[in-house]
């Protein structure tokens, strides 16, 4: 015979694991916003004029993400109390591999910028630090790939567009201009598409998740 104590123990920690995922690896409506400000910032950098106004925005889309992304992680997501999911080494390893790429990737854009003849304006500066600072932001927060390549290109976004310019969309004429960099910017918004798709069902997995924890406190309080 089937021990229910056992049953609701095996419950128990089949919840917990689910519900630490949303510490790390779910990103739930995190992933749908983060998507939809991608697209947001492919679509309107590469048509729009680049405005005063456009380039505040492409510029605050990222840092706006990842406060987002840490409330609804901590206030929505873990509202029940902070549970750490444990990644398998294999992730941890790719995630230190892409820190030290964004790391040496930083430090070669730094030499190519301060090697320029001409003096650093203001947009340099601003180009360099959002490049820097997406370092650390990965370290600590873009911990999943597709968390990784999603905020890689809007921080990219936001530094080239301090610099005076914006990535190109396949049938603009600076995509003619540019074909390699256009061919190449292109799979941003088809991941962009993959995330809000996979964190609407992350979200309603949560839905699902907060359902059977109601039933087991019930349950527990019979």
């Amino acid at each position: 015979m089937h021990d229910p104590m056992s049953s609701r123990l095996d419950e128990l920690e089949r919840l917990t694991r689910d519900y630490a995922r949303y510490s790390r690896s779910a990103g739930g409506l995190a992933s749908v916003l983060g998507g939809a400000f991608a697209l947001l910032a492919y679509l309107a950098g590469g048509l729009l004029p680049l405005t005063p106004a456009l380039r505040i925005v492409l510029v605050m889309l990222p840092l706006a993400w990842v406060l987002a992304r840490q409330w609804l992680m901590r206030r929505y997501y873990q509202r029940y109390g902070r549970v750490e999911e444990q990644a398998p080494l294999s992730v941890r390893v790719t995630h230190r591999l892409c820190v030290v790429t964004v790391v040496g990737v930083a430090i070669w854009v730094t030499y190519a910028v301060t090697s320029q003849p001409r003096p650093l304006n203001a947009g340099d500066y601003g180009y360099l630090a959002l490049v820097w600072l997406l370092a650390p932001v990965v370290w600590f927060w873009l911990r999943s790939p597709l968390d990784f390549i999603v905020g890689t290109f809007l921080f990219c976004q936001a530094a080239v567009t301090c610099a005076g310019f914006t990535y190109p969309v396949l049938g603009t004429s600076a995509a003619a201009a540019n074909p390699p960099m256009a061919l190449m910017t292109v799979m941003f918004p088809l991941v962009a598409v993959v995330f809000i798709v996979a964190g609407v069902v992350e979200h309603r997995h949560f839905l699902a998740l907060r359902e059977r924890m109601a039933r087991l406190r019930d349950g527990a309080t019979a």
